[in-house]
């Protein structure tokens, strides 16, 4: 029987991606002093560290407080991301590549860098321990990648399909959003689903500008690791429950993200 390497390989890579995840599921429904004593022993599955979610750590807000920042961090930086892609590849001005490669180098830089002179930004406006605060910094750190993302599929759009609506009557505006912007659905589905995890699951910046009254998922689950306790089925739990956003937008995206990552780069 012949066998195929690629289906083989790529078989094992799934089980490789998939059984860390696996493990924690099951973990997240062990019982916390069984997870301590022996993580190999047998259980019956508890609800017991997800109702600690809830009753203990406040997931119930900072998953209130994460969807807010996400979703105002998706609408500003898509229509921006959008409208300055169409810009740079529709009026290029002196210089324009190296703009290009500025961008390039911005998304480059580790977010650690961009901590103390943003801290100093968000302080100076008064938007510490705001929601508008970590949608600032999520903005800096998403919209550089968006930008470039969106670029590099307008220009190998023909122009002519834009030409043809102004010869129609239709203002440039009018072109860019019903003709243009339809035709950017798969990478606009990309730098969506892109920017919405991100933001989903981003620790530094929502630990740094707020440290009292905003408290985003990832910000609650590193308070699980204390001086004298570690929990352990909790981090598990937590981890699961903040998987499934993210799982399922990247379900009901798939197709968008496929067709995005092959005609965008």
């Amino acid at each position: 029987m012949k066998v195929n390497v690629s289906s083989v390989v790529l078989i094992l890579s799934i089980l490789v991606i998939l059984a860390p995840f696996a493990w924690l599921v099951v973990l997240s429904f062990k019982p916390e002093h069984l997870i301590v004593r022996d993580p190999l022993c047998p259980f019956t599955p508890t609800l017991e560290n997800y109702m600690v979610l809830f009753t203990r750590f406040g997931f119930i807000p900072a998953t209130q407080y994460s969807i807010i920042i996400a979703l105002l961090t998706l609408a500003i930086s898509i229509p921006i991301a959008s409208l300055a892609a169409y810009g740079l590849s529709r009026f290029p001005f002196p210089g324009f590549q190296w703009f290009v490669i500025f961008l390039t180098f911005c998304r480059s830089i580790v977010p650690a860098i961009l901590v103390l002179p943003m801290f100093d930004l968000i302080n100076f406006l008064g938007l510490r321990d705001t929601v508008w605060g970590i949608v600032l910094g999520h903005l800096a750190w998403n919209t550089p990648f968006n930008i470039l993302l969106l670029y590099s599929f307008l220009v190998e759009v023909p122009k002519e399909i834009e030409e043809a609506a102004w010869l129609d009557g239709a203002s440039r505006w009018t072109a860019f959003w019903r003709i243009r912007f339809p035709l950017m659905a798969p990478s606009v589905g990309v730098a969506g689903a892109f920017t919405f995890g991100t933001s989903w699951g981003e620790f530094l910046f929502a630990a740094a500008f707020s440290t009292t009254t905003i408290r985003t998922g990832p910000v609650q689950m590193s308070l699980m690791m204390g001086q004298y306790k570690v929990w352990w089925g909790a981090l598990a739990a937590s981890g699961v429950y903040w998987s499934i956003p993210i799982i399922i937008v990247s379900l009901l995206f798939s197709k968008y993200m496929t067709r995005g990552l092959r005609v965008g780069f």
